[in-house]
Formats: structure tokens, sequence, C-alpha cells
């Protein structure tokens, strides 16, 4: 029965959104609700922003707030006016505390492409529906080369009314820029991996929801039914379907008229095939939470689980945030980590940013330094755990440089040598030898230039016997088949 009610309610709702497009939002808190309540409001549509136990925040217009508070639901009113909300917040910006636009946004990446062209490029990845770019800038050593290196996705802005979710993205570009010269372990991270941002996935909706609708959600589609937009979160074609997504076209969560069907979607489909990143972040807002895959559906076989909860427990060392399997917050059907994962092996993860959908500008400092370092720890990782999925391909393995392969080496090897999931164990083992002969050719080479530094640091590597068996065997044989070594350096080697 009370399912009943709130499809009822929805049903009521979405002709109601299709009458005026002009109706005020509230954000409110549906209390005392138990967890089948909770799932029916998503699979129903309802443009949910937050869970917990027994409560959901939910977007909604005063006639939805009526018609749940008349089938008897516990509705608290949070923000009243979303817009007047925000315009409030708008109105609060400062000069040094400013959110970005697309414009100012776009000017800014076309700034430092041309100021860092050494190691960054800017490019365009596709067009939105009203036929804006899609911008896309690469950081790396050779920005113009499609190094063999592993790469690294960092995405913003599905959803129009989270501005954070660009700031982040934009902050972590600036880091990486500024500090490129000055410091030692952002240069390496720059030289060792092929880095891209895409901070403005929707920049149709982003402007319409800076101008015009301030908690606009989705990109600017036109319908053909007087309604608008499609949700781009949605709108990828692993697993595409209805649940916790609509086929309502003035649903907040409308997931479009078929998988892929939006430009935007589509050229982060195209781009990811192209460049085939190891691992990717894609920021949202609002929860304070670092979700994994898979999110289609409850209790879906993760092979690499191992992998995500690791990486997600270390990224949350410094946010502090929750992470979380993504259905265990809801399950939703088409968004881009599924994708990302399910078709590509890419390592993807979606950070909710913020305890609210836009905070006050003061607050972006703090956002971005909670979890610009989070990105650095992705970005570096794509090249040790990223490597063990089929999204890591052999040529980047053949082409790593010695610390990469040497913590993948380490990080690998500690994942899984007390997993107890042998086939996953089993199917990781063919890469730690490929990464183990990696790393005794670059060792043995360095050997041979009369320097142990590199055998040093693989001497102190616990998780290394097999890279110093396979260093052990081939310097022995080549010194005894005239590629001679100094003295001192065999019998290091002979009494390893």
């Amino acid at each position: 029965m009370k399912r009943y009610c709130i499809l009822v309610c929805f049903i009521f709702s979405i002709v109601a959104a299709g009458l005026s497009a002009a109706q005020t939002n509230a954000l409110v808190r549906l209390n005392n609700l138990s967890k089948d309540q909770i799932v029916n409001l998503f699979e129903d549509g309802y443009d949910v922003a937050k869970e917990g136990e027994d409560f959901a925040e939910v977007v909604m217009t005063r006639q939805q707030m009526k018609n749940f508070k008349s089938n008897g639901y516990s509705v608290e009113i949070i923000i009243e006016d979303l817009n007047a909300y925000i315009k409030k917040v708008q109105a609060g910006q400062t000069k040094n505390s400013r959110y970005y636009t697309f414009n100012t946004a776009t000017d800014q990446l076309k700034k430092w492409a041309e100021e860092y062209k050494d190691i960054c490029i800017l490019k365009s990845i596709g067009k939105s529906c009203e036929n804006r770019d899609i911008w896309a800038l690469k950081v790396s050593d050779n920005p113009e080369i499609d190094e063999a290196e592993p790469a690294a996705l960092i995405m913003g802005m599905h959803h129009a009314r989270e501005w954070p979710s660009v700031e982040v993205p934009m902050a972590t570009i600036k880091l990486l820029l500024q500090d490129y010269n000055t410091k030692q372990k952002y240069k390496n991270l720059v030289d060792s991996r092929e880095i891209w941002f895409v901070p403005i996935v929707n920049p149709d909706g982003f402007i319409f929801s800076q101008e015009q609708s301030q908690y606009w959600r989705k990109n600017r589609r036109d319908n053909g039914n007087g309604s608008y937009g499609v949700d781009l979160n949605r709108n990828y074609g692993y697993k595409w379907g209805n649940t916790g997504a609509s086929s309502w076209t003035s649903s907040n969560t409308y997931h479009g008229t078929g998988p892929f069907s939006e430009p935007e979607a589509c050229a982060i489909r195209d781009f990811a095939k192209k460049e085939r990143f190891q691992a990717s972040i894609s920021f949202h807002t609002y929860s304070e939470l670092i979700l994994y895959p898979f999110g289609y559906g409850y209790n879906v076989h993760n092979p690499n689980e191992d992998v995500f909860v690791k990486m997600s427990n270390e990224m949350a060392k410094f946010n502090r945030y929750r992470p979380q399997n993504s259905a265990d917050l809801y399950p939703a059907m088409g968004d881009s980590d599924d994708y990302l994962y399910g078709e590509l092996k890419v390592l993807s993860f979606t950070f909710e940013l913020c305890s609210e959908f836009i905070p006050p500008a003061s607050q972006i400092d703090d956002v971005c330094d909670l979890n610009v370092p989070a990105v650095l720890y992705l970005i570096d990782k794509a090249g040790t755990y990223g490597l063990i999925s089929p999204s890591g391909p052999e040529e980047i393995i053949n082409n790593l440089d010695f610390k990469t392969a040497h913590d993948a080496v380490k990080d690998i090897n500690d994942l899984y040598k007390s997993s107890s999931n042998i086939k996953a164990r089993n199917e990781v083992l063919n890469r730690i030898e490929k990464i183990s002969l990696r790393l005794a050719d670059l060792t043995v080479q360095d050997l041979k230039n009369g320097s142990t530094e590199k055998w040093n640091q693989i001497s102190e590597l616990s998780q290394a016997s097999l890279v110093k068996s396979f260093i052990k065997t081939r310097v022995l044989f080549n010194n005894a088949h005239g590629e001679f070594f100094r003295q001192d350096i065999i019998e290091k080697i002979k009494n390893s």
C-alpha cells in the first residue's frame, strides 16, 4: 500500500512538472522510512540527494510535498526554496572565493594550455546538445604523444547543480602544472602518467543551472513534449534500464530514449575507448562518499572488489568520506562507473563531495584540500593496481619506469598475498610476472652500467622475490656468456 502511495505521488508530480517549468523546488527530509520505502523512492525516479538508516533527503516541488504529507509521511523542510538559496550563495561570492562558470573554466583551461604547453594540451572531445565544446585537458611530459603509460581520467559536472564537482578537477590541474618544476613528486607523477581531465561533462546544464534554474540536474535535451533534459549519469550503456532511473521525460533521473542517446555520454564513451584508462574518478555532490561498482543492482559480483575496497579505503584517509559499493547507496542503472568498469575494465570511482549540492563559495578551498590528495593517489595507483585489469595493456607494462614497476610489485603482492579469492589471485599472477620481468630488466641495465642503486632498492623489497630470481639468473647467465659485470656486483648477486 505504501509503495502504491509513493507511485501515485510520483505520477501526479510528474504530470504537474510537465505543466509548470518554473516550479519552486525544496530540499526535504522524509523521516521514519523503512529500507523498502527508501528503495522505492529511487526505483520510482524521485530525486533523492541523500539517504540514511531511516530517512531520505529529496528534492521536491510543493505539490510533491503536499502529496506525501497527505499520505502520512513525515516531511521535514531543510531548504524551502532551493533556487533562492543558491542565488544567495552566488551573491555571497567574492573575488577570491568564487565558483567557476563554463566560460571562466574554459578561459582558464585555454590559458593553462598556452602557459604550460610543454606538459599539457587542450582538446574538445565532442559537442553538447546545444553545440558547446566538452573540453579535455591532458597533463603529461609529452602531451602531444600517446605514450604507453598508465592513464587516469578525472571528470566533473555530469549533474548541472553540482558545481563543486568542477572545482576539484580544476584544483588538481593547477597543482600539477604550477608545482611540476619545483616538487619532484609531482614531476614524477606527470612524467610517468597520462592524466586527462574533463571538468565539465555537461556544459549546457551547467550554464542553465547557474543562470536560470539553480537546481537543474540534467542536460538540456529538448524531449519534444515540453520537457527538457536527460540525466547523463543514467545514460551510459552498461546495464542501462529503469532501476534508479526513470522513463518519464520530466523526471530528474530520466535516462533518455536509449543507451548513449546523449552526445555528452557518447563523448566520454568514445574518449575512454580511445585512451584505455586504468583508473578514473567522477565527481558529484553530495553525501561525502566514495562509491565503486557495481551500482546497477544489489550483490553483483565484482571480480576486482579487493582492489576497489583497498583503494577506496586509502582515498578515504585523505577526505574522511565513507567508502561503499554504489548499490549500497541505491541501485541505479546507466551510470559512468558501471560502464567504465563493466565494459572497459577501468578502476572507476565516484566521489560524492560535500554535505549539500552547492555550499557557500568560501568552502571551495576546504573541499579541494580534502580531495585533491585523493585524486593524486588514484593517478599514482593507476600505475600499480590499474595494471592488473585488462585495461592495463602489455605495452604499458613493457614501458614502466622503475618507480612505478617497483610500487606495482609491492602493492599487488601485498593486496593478493592474503586474498581468499583464489580465482582473482590466479588471474593476476601473469601480470605480476610481467611487471617483475620489467623491473628485472631495468635493474640489470643499471647493474650493467656499474650502479647498484636499483638493486639495493630491490634487495630491501620483501615482495620482490620473483624479481630477485629473474635478476640473479640473468646476471649470472649473461656474465658467463661474455656480458661481463663488475666482480663486486657478481658477488653481491651470488650472495643475495
